[in-house]
């Protein structure tokens, strides 16, 4: 029952991404029973979209994990059509979640084997060609994300959708990793500001973190790959025509501008 279970549900999730649908909840003949199963839907998911070119590491605060009852990190998978370099216009469907976050966003050098397990925080900090400024754009197949179960929400991707890579960090930036502090702006609302620090303490603790999750599930970090570490400013709400800007430390920047659905640009549902 177990993999039929996977299957269907994932077949659910795959065409309510496509439809742009948004229900209160998995049916409960399909739901997973568990995390690992929630997992074995979400990458049968990820294998249907594409290659995986990057992941998102969320609820890497306490008062994240407080709210939604984890006991450690959870995990998204992003396909290539899902991450944008720069700044560009974009349209979020009407069902859309239009929740942001502001990120350090990983690039890694070199792979990282899981026979090589388990890493240390300064091997895989050695591993990393560059880290840049990020906002994580999140969405849902739920209509009250709250009310769902995590196991639910892990199995729709951990809320993942669209991750927007701005300005890379600066030597200066990355010396103060440990607790750099971090804003997130949008059109004509009061800055939301944050800190490093939100992230397991360290965005690299982080990252380390998914290093050790994937080995233990027989995967690795692969060159190339880009990782959102996790939120710097907790969740913060948009609307369609906004435009967000998070900095990191005094300089380093990333924007993503949103416009409404009639402007004629693809759509990302």
């Amino acid at each position: 029952m177990s993999a039929l279970r996977v299957r269907k549900c994932s077949e659910y999730l795959i065409e309510s991404r496509r439809r742009a649908q948004r229900a209160p909840g998995l049916p409960v003949d399909i739901a997973p029973r568990d995390l690992a199963e929630a997992y074995r839907i979400q990458l049968a998911v990820a294998r249907y979209r594409g290659i995986t070119k990057g992941f998102k590491v969320g609820v890497t605060s306490v008062e994240a994990q407080r709210a939604t009852g984890a006991t450690a990190p959870i995990v998204g998978r992003l396909a290539a059509q899902d991450i944008l370099w720069g700044r560009k216009r974009t349209v979020l469907g009407e069902q859309h979640l239009r929740i942001a976050e502001a990120e350090v966003v990983f690039e890694m050098g070199e792979d990282l084997s899981c026979a090589l397990a388990p890493f240390s925080l300064e091997q895989v900090a050695r591993s990393v060609s560059g880290a840049f400024a990020g906002i994580e754009i999140c969405n849902s197949r739920f209509s009250d994300v709250d009310a769902v179960p995590l196991a639910d929400i892990v199995a729709d991707n951990s809320n993942a959708d669209l991750l927007v890579v701005g300005q890379q960090l600066s030597d200066a930036d990355m010396q103060s990793l440990a607790n750099l502090p971090v804003t997130l702006t949008r059109t004509g609302q009061v800055e939301v500001t944050g800190s490093t620090s939100r992230v397991l303490g360290h965005p690299l603790a982080s990252l380390t973190w998914l290093a050790n999750w994937l080995a233990e599930r027989g995967e690795g970090l692969k060159r190339d790959q880009l990782v959102a570490s996790g939120s710097c400013t907790g969740i913060t709400e948009f609307a369609a025509s906004d435009v967000l800007v998070a900095t990191f430390g005094f300089e380093t920047a990333v924007a993503a501008e949103f416009v409404p659905e009639d402007i004629s640009i693809e759509v990302k549902q």
